[in-house]
C-alpha cells in the first residue's frame, strides 16, 4: 500500500512540473526579461542566435507578430523572455527583468 502512494505521489509531483512548463508559467508573474538597452549588439545576436535553438522563435521571424520593428534590440526583448519562462533565469549580460509589460500591437509577450 505505501509503494502505491510513493507512485502516486510521485507522479502528482511530475505531472505539475511537467503542466507548470508547458503552460509558459513564469515563477514569478507579471515579470518579463527584456533586452539591455546598453547591451552590446553582438551579445544580443549572439544569444538570439543560442536562444533560438532552445525555444520557437517564430513571433520574430518574418510574418511573426513580433518581427516589426526588424531590430536586433527588439528581437532581443522578446527573445530573453521566453528563456525566462524556459529555463526560469534572465540572462544578468544582456537582460533586465521589469514590471512593465513590454508588449505592443499585436506582439503579447508571454
Amino acid at each position: 500500500m505505501s509503494l502505491f502512494l510513493i507512485c502516486c505521489l510521485f507522479g502528482a509531483g511530475y505531472g505539475y512540473e511537467t503542466n507548470s512548463k508547458q503552460s509558459g508559467q513564469k515563477d514569478i508573474p507579471d515579470t518579463w526579461c527584456i533586452a539591455k538597452a546598453d547591451a552590446p549588439q553582438d551579445k544580443l545576436q549572439g544569444f538570439i542566435n543560442y536562444a533560438c535553438g532552445e525555444v520557437d522563435c517564430g513571433v520574430v521571424q518574418p510574418g511573426g507578430q513580433c518581427y516589426d520593428p526588424n531590430t536586433v534590440i527588439s528581437h532581443a526583448s522578446y527573445v530573453p523572455d521566453l528563456i525566462y519562462i524556459y529555463r526560469k533565469s534572465c540572462n544578468p549580460d544582456i537582460g533586465i527583468i521589469t514590471t512593465v509589460d513590454p508588449s505592443y500591437g499585436d506582439c503579447k509577450y508571454p
